[in-house]
């Protein structure tokens, strides 16, 4: 790729247009499972109605952020794919585990809830939290997977490369397995995020709590299908479908 002799940059949004445009012709249910996940979130904000803080349930006004945030994080994740940008697509969803890691210990963990609603303190680290609610294999699995595209990595670096063209990659090429492991991430980080939707809807009203969850049991189910059917087809990680990304 080179730039015109006005020193003007290349056309990327044409070029992203491109990556897009083969990623939607050759991943059509993955879009259409993305759309199914971000209705998940979207309906469950409508059952909420309001939610008024109290002294008692920083918890519950906790968790409602943090899935407000993952949501946006998502929703952002899969425009970046769409284009190519898998890199950065991985570096969001990774802040959906780190989510996670929150929501399931600012319950008990005074410190979490003090740093986040009156910023006092510092955040304990993501092992400690991920140890302190028994997910400390999801940090040495997923998460720090999800970090070696964050950090520059020989990972990161190497998907810049394409070791069949020899040619570094500057602008956003479509690539099928790290589509696939992006939204692996991506369909990993809903279901982690939709529990606490859920607890926070229960907490609000229990029936409506009920009816979101009838609502959206095909689409959850749909989502467990399409990961299960990864697994089958590329081993029990969908990074082993490719091992130059590895």
């Amino acid at each position: 790729m080179t730039i015109d002799k006005n020193n003007e940059l290349p056309n990327i949004i044409k070029l992203e247009s491109l990556s897009q445009e083969e990623t939607k012709r050759k991943h059509w249910r993955e879009i259409e499972l993305f759309a199914e996940i971000l209705n998940v979130f979207t309906s469950g904000f409508s059952y909420m109605g309001s939610f008024e803080i109290k002294e008692d349930n920083e918890t519950e006004y906790i968790w409602l952020l943090i899935v407000t945030r993952c949501f946006h994080s998502i929703r952002c994740s899969i425009n970046l794919m769409l284009k190519g940008y898998y890199s950065q697509a991985m570096s969001l969803l990774r802040t959906g585990t780190e989510d996670w890691f929150i929501c399931g210990t600012c319950q008990s963990n005074e410190k979490v809830r003090s740093c986040l609603l009156q910023d006092k303190g510092r955040m304990p680290l993501y092992s400690k939290l991920a140890e302190e609610m028994g997910a400390t294999d999801v940090y040495k699995g997923d998460y720090n997977y999800q970090s070696k595209f964050t950090h520059s990595s020989r990972l990161s670096l190497r998907v810049l490369y394409n070791i069949n063209t020899k040619n570094m990659s500057i602008a956003p090429i479509y690539d099928k397995y790290l589509f696939l492991l992006c939204a692996e991430s991506l369909v990993k980080v809903f279901f982690r995020m939709a529990e606490y939707m859920g607890r926070v809807l229960i907490y609000l009203d229990k029936d409506k709590a009920k009816s979101w969850d009838k609502e959206n049991s095909q689409r959850l189910k749909d989502a467990s299908n399409w990961l299960k059917e990864l697994r089958e087809k590329y081993g029990n990680d969908s990074k082993n479908a490719n091992q130059d990304y590895t």
